[in-house]
């Protein structure tokens, strides 16, 4: 579930990046270049300093990076007020938005902070962002992901919960980079950017409510082909070394993940054992999975169920065991089993509350010396 987004700053919440140019423009020509235009091009959404480090060598410029710097923030920050410049299309509906879905929102720039707050003033922001995060406070700048991190960390929220709005080709390759669901906002007054790499491109912000609509859905698939078998195994690796790490050693994890979730035994648990998966995808995301299968006996065992850390405790669960439980009625079962590590405390939690109950305590030896020190569980359907 996306619960805020990133903006870039500059071509994102308004057409700025002409206004940029003229500025850049205007201080190159009176060093007395020539070509300029094309010449500052490979260098939006990028830093000031990569910026002028590379039109000082090319130029032969004889002020420092820092004196071009300042002479082009005071330059944008005196003449904002007076640019005409408003907010993009859709912007205002965007963040209208946000505010009644509680969506929350972030700005990570490569403009100068000073000037950020220019802008915010001129466009009457301020009620609407909650988290800045500006080029300077990073060691890398865009292509790299550090500024997005960032904005996520002040948000307290893993990446993967963010989606990022950027209309250049650094800022979507950074956005990419960070682990952000990244909208591509293809604006033709960019400079002819090529954001095709993002998740999604669009031509108005007023696009971004639907897409996070979409995004916001969350199914359970069946795993029929080579493609969702990667996913869950892929899930796997994720999954067990982010949690299992509090309760087994990195050498049982190790082995257990091979032994049972690795691809070739996902693939001979379906082929050989009557093993049923089922991916939980939000939106287009793989975010958990399930493997079940028949017990001899009158239940269908939930043999794994796993979600990524960041979208636990919030009942996404629930699909999968009602799935698990459709599927045990269709095979004329009585009810539903599992097995969970004693110490597992927050599933155990989570079982019993959707009416588990514990029926045995059961140590199983998986081989390699390891040992699965569980409680059995079962619902009675």
């Amino acid at each position: 579930m996306i619960s805020a987004i990133v903006f870039d700053m500059d071509g994102v919440l308004l057409d700025s990046e002409p206004y940029h140019d003229q500025t850049t423009i205007s201080i190159l020509e009176s060093f007395g270049a020539k070509g300029a235009y094309e010449a500052i091009r490979p260098y939006v959404g990028r830093s000031s300093e990569d910026m002028w480090i590379a039109m000082k060598a090319k130029y032969n410029i004889s002020a420092s990076v820092e004196e071009l710097i300042e002479m082009q923030w005071k330059k944008n920050v005196s003449g904002i007020a007076d640019s005409g410049l408003e907010r993009s299309e859709g912007l205002t509906e965007l963040l209208d938005y946000c505010m009644e879905k509680g969506i929350r929102v972030a700005v990570a720039s490569s403009s100068r902070q000073d000037f950020v707050e220019a802008v915010f003033d001129h466009l009457k922001l301020w009620p609407y962002v909650e988290v800045f995060a500006s080029g300077a406070e990073v060691e890398n700048g865009k292509p790299m992901p550090d500024i997005f991190l960032l904005a996520a960390t002040r948000l307290d929220l893993d990446p993967e919960r963010c989606l990022v709005i950027e209309d250049s080709t650094a800022g979507v390759q950074a956005g990419r980079m960070a682990g952000m669901y990244t909208v591509g906002y293809d604006n033709p007054t960019s400079g002819g950017q090529n954001v095709t790499a993002a998740d999604v491109v669009i031509k108005s912000l007023k696009e971004v409510p639907k897409i996070i609509e979409q995004l916001s859905q969350t199914q359970v698939l069946p795993v029929t082909s080579p493609t969702r078998r990667m996913a869950v195994a892929s899930l796997a690796q994720i999954i067990w070394n982010e949690h299992y790490k509090a309760i087994l050693s990195q050498e049982q994890i190790n082995y257990m993940v091979e032994k049972f979730q690795s691809m070739p035994a996902i693939e001979a648990a379906i082929r050989d054992d009557h093993y049923q998966y089922f991916l939980l995808v939000l939106g287009d995301t793989p975010i958990g999975y399930m493997g079940v299968v028949p017990e001899e006996d009158d239940a269908l065992l939930i043999s794994k169920l796993y979600l990524m850390k960041p979208f636990r405790g919030e009942r996404r669960s629930l699909l999968l065991f009602e799935q698990a439980e459709k599927l045990a009625l269709e095979l004329g079962k009585k009810k539903v089993r599992l097995y969970v590590n004693k110490h597992n405390y927050v599933p155990l939690r989570v079982y019993l509350r959707r009416g588990f109950r514990i029926i045995e305590e059961k140590k199983t030896d998986i081989g390699s010396g390891f040992i699965c020190d569980d409680f059995m569980m079962e619902k009675e359907l």
